[in-house]
């Protein structure tokens, strides 16, 4: 028998890696002799890169860029083997993970040092860019990779904005880069939500960035600013694109300054590096993040794995830290079964710094099941 685990990470809790490893001792409590075969996954966004590097042709190249406030850091990106191509995964330099709790704040955090990195890819000779975002701390709509790839937004004073989603309100004129217009951009990207509205940027991930709700209308503001801009100068309608919204809007940002295609970040990412194969290869598959919930059906690694697995008849087991329906939903989309893996009442406090050791627990429960299922 051969399992099969792709699981994403648990957000500010377990990596991908750590997950898949947990999982795997489940298993492995119950019976030893079970072949396993680990795949940590990513939707695109944060942990992109480690996909690549464990099952890709290329290497991690590491540069010199600035987190969301401009401090100096070092971040990684992937370069393929060709040389012609990057994968730059935004978090690593504009991330959410990257900044304290009291750093946070999308008036002014800025996508720059992500420009940097994409900078320092051209400079290497590539002509083609993916850029998974996901895990932002911007609500810039990419203003910031503009800039640093030598582009420019004015305002009325004929001043350069300052950094950040807040800036953007006060923009009259956008200076685009002479260079790179030969460059070929995919967004790799695995939500749905506009660039501006009630399910949009600002309203839906601002929150989770430090946004209060004041600041919120603030930067839905500017956005509707910058895409009414980008409608008028260029005749480029961003503000109701399915997935414009990622990133605080960086994915509408990336379309309206270089006519960047948007693409499922998972199938990309899966694409790379041939993951169907393995789900021929296996007899039961596990998946894992999180959380699953409706946003999960847009295309988030968890349910994506169990659409590979009904396309080839495997029964997909799926382990959460928060499950929110309808089930029948995800039932619908492949999976066998959907597992929260708390244990009994518990804290988030207590679930979060004890995940691997529940996601273990849960794992030797479910496979003690299945074996004797499968025996009778």
């Amino acid at each position: 028998m051969q399992v099969l685990i792709v699981p994403d990470s648990f957000k500010e809790s377990l990596s991908s890696s750590k997950t898949a490893l947990a999982i795997e001792k489940g298993i492995k409590r119950i019976d030893q002799t079970i072949k396993i075969k680990s795949i940590p996954f990513s939707d695109g966004g944060e942990g992109a890169i480690t996909v690549l590097e464990n099952f890709g042709r290329g290497k991690r190249i590491s540069c010199t860029t600035v987190n969301p406030i401009g401090r100096p850091i070092k971040a990684d990106y992937f370069l393929f083997e060709d040389r012609s191509t990057a994968w730059i995964e935004l978090s690593q330099a504009s991330g959410l993970a990257l900044l304290s709790k009291d750093e946070r704040n999308p008036l002014v955090t800025s996508t720059y040092g992500t420009g940097l990195q994409i900078k320092d890819a051209l400079e290497r000779g590539c002509n083609k860019v993916v850029l998974g975002i996901g895990g932002s701390a911007t609500n810039d709509a990419g203003a910031g990779i503009l800039e640093a790839l030598g582009g420019k937004l004015i305002d009325k004073k004929g001043n350069n904005l300052k950094k950040g989603g807040e800036a953007l309100g006060t923009l009259d004129k956008i200076i685009l880069p002479k260079k790179w217009k030969e460059i070929q951009w995919q967004i790799a990207c695995d939500v749905d939500n506009p660039l501006l509205g009630l399910n949009g940027a600002s309203t839906v991930y601002a929150p989770q960035k430090g946004a209060t709700p004041k600041e919120i209308d603030i930067l839905e503001a500017s956005l509707s600013h910058f895409a009414n801009y980008a409608q008028k100068e260029w005749h480029c309608s961003i503000d109701q694109v399915p997935g414009g919204g990622a990133a605080g809007g960086t994915a509408a940002g990336m379309l309206a300054f270089f006519n960047a295609k948007l693409f499922s970040g998972f199938k990309l990412l899966a694409q790379h590096i041939d993951l169907e194969k393995h789900f021929e290869e296996a007899d039961l598959i596990f998946t894992a993040e999180g959380k699953i919930d409706w946003q999960s059906l847009q295309g988030k690694v968890p349910v994506s794995v169990a659409r590979l697995a009904k396309k080839h008849y495997r029964p997909c087991i799926g382990l959460t830290g928060s499950i929110e329906g309808p089930l029948e939903k995800l039932y619908q989309e492949g999976f066998s079964g959907v597992f929260n893996i708390q244990n009994g009442p518990i804290s988030l406090e207590e679930s979060m710094s004890n995940t691997a050791y529940l996601l273990e627990e849960t794992t030797a429960r479910i496979f003690a099941y299945y074996q004797n299922i499968k025996s009778l």
